[in-house]
C-alpha cells in the first residue's frame, strides 16, 4: 500500500552521479513509498542496457568534443541529454509499480502547460504526432523502475550529429531521421523551461496519487553509497562499452518489440562465446537469450521446442 510519495530534484548534471543516484533508489525503496526522481545531463548519450555503445553513438567524437557516454540499467534505445533535456525515474515495489499512473503524471503536467500528449506504441509519449518523452523500463527483485525524457528545448543539431540510430529503426516509425521524429516543448509553449517543467510535474505527481509529495534531499538516499555506484559501475569503462569483441560471425533483425544484433563464436558449430545487442525494452529478455544461446549447436537451434514466452528468445532463435 502506498502511504508516501517522495520526490528528488537534483541539481547536478554530471550523468555518472545521476544515474548512480538512480540505482540507488532500487536500494532504498520501501515496500509503502513512491519516489519520482527529476535530473538533467550535460552532453551525454546514454545507451540502453543492451546496447552497442559504438553503434548507437559516435564515441570518439562526442568524447572530444566534452561529451559523456553513459549505460543505463533500463532497456530500449540510445537517448541524447543535454541541460534543456529534463529527465523522470518511478521507482516503486511491483505492487505500487502502475505504468499508467506514472505515465498519466507526465500527461497531466504537459496537458496543465496546453499541450495535447499521448501515449504511442511501445513506450512513447507524443505531441502533435511527435515524440517529447521515451520511456523505458527494469525489474529487480521486487522493485520496478521507468523512466526517460521529457524534451524542453534541446539540440537538436547535437542530438543527430552524435547518435548513430539504425535505418531500419527510422524506417519503422516511418521518418528519415532522428531529428525529424522528435519535437521540443517549448515549440508549444515559448515560455516553458525546465525549472517551470519540474514544477508542474511535482504538482501533478501529487494530483494523480492523493498524496502530498515530500521533497527529499539527494544525500539523504546515501552519499557514500552513490559515489561507489559511479566508481565501481557508471563511470567503469568495462560496464559502459561492454566488451565489443571482434566476432566473425553475426545475425540481426529488427521485430516488432525491437532491433536485436547477436555476435558469436563458434567451434565445430557449438557457439562458444556470444554477445547479444539489443534496444528491447525488456532487460530480462535478452539477458535470457545470451545465455541461451551460449554452448548451443548451431544447427539444432531451429529443431529445438522452446518453452518459453519470451518472444525475443524465440524470435532470435529464428534467425539461426
Amino acid at each position: 500500500m502506498i502511504t508516501k510519495i517522495k520526490a528528488i530534484v537534483t541539481q547536478s548534471v554530471n550523468p555518472f552521479f545521476n544515474i548512480a543516484l538512480e540505482a540507488r533508489l532500487l536500494e532504498v525503496c520501501d515496500e509503502n513509498t513512491v519516489f519520482l526522481y527529476l535530473w538533467k545531463n550535460d552532453k551525454t548519450v546514454v545507451v540502453g542496457k543492451n546496447q552497442n555503445a559504438f553503434k548507437e553513438c559516435k564515441v570518439s567524437l562526442l568524447e572530444s568534443e566534452g561529451g559523456h557516454l553513459v549505460r543505463r540499467l533500463t532497456g530500449g534505445g540510445a537517448v541524447f541529454h543535454d541541460v534543456n533535456n529534463l529527465n523522470f525515474t518511478f521507482v516503486a515495489h511491483a505492487d505500487n509499480y502502475d505504468l499508467k499512473k506514472q505515465q498519466t503524471v507526465l500527461i497531466t503536467a504537459v496537458q496543465k502547460l496546453g499541450i495535447k500528449a499521448e501515449i504511442s506504441g511501445r513506450n512513447d509519449i507524443l505531441a502533435d504526432g511527435r515524440k517529447f518523452s521515451g520511456n523505458s523500463f527494469l525489474t529487480k527483485g521486487n522493485l520496478k523502475m521507468h523512466n526517460g525524457t521529457v524534451l524542453i528545448n534541446t539540440n537538436h543539431d547535437e542530438m543527430a550529429k552524435y547518435l548513430t540510430v539504425s535505418q531500419a529503426k527510422m524506417k519503422s516509425k516511418g521518418v528519415d531521421s532522428v531529428r525529424s521524429r522528435v519535437v521540443n516543448l517549448v515549440e508549444f509553449d515559448n515560455t516553458l523551461t525546465t525549472d517551470k517543467m519540474t514544477q508542474v510535474i511535482l504538482q501533478s505527481f501529487g494530483e494523480v496519487y492523493g498524496l502530498p509529495v515530500e521533497i527529499v534531499d539527494e544525500n539523504s538516499v546515501g552519499k557514500n553509497e552513490v559515489q561507489t555506484l559511479v566508481e565501481k559501475v557508471f563511470a567503469n569503462d568495462d560496464f559502459r562499452f561492454g566488451k565489443n569483441p571482434a566476432f566473425s560471425n553475426s545475425v540481426g533483425k529488427r521485430f516488432d518489440w525491437g532491433e536485436i544484433e547477436v555476435v558469436y563464436q563458434s567451434q565445430k558449430g557449438v557457439i562458444t562465446e556470444v554477445e547479444v545487442y539489443s534496444d528491447a525494452l525488456d532487460v530480462e529478455s535478452v539477458e535470457q537469450t545470451k545465455a541461451f544461446l551460449l554452448g548451443k549447436n548451431i544447427a539444432d537451434l531451429n529443431k529445438i521446442k522452446l518453452d518459453t514466452k519470451n518472444k525475443v528468445l524465440i524470435d532470435t532463435v529464428s534467425l539461426f
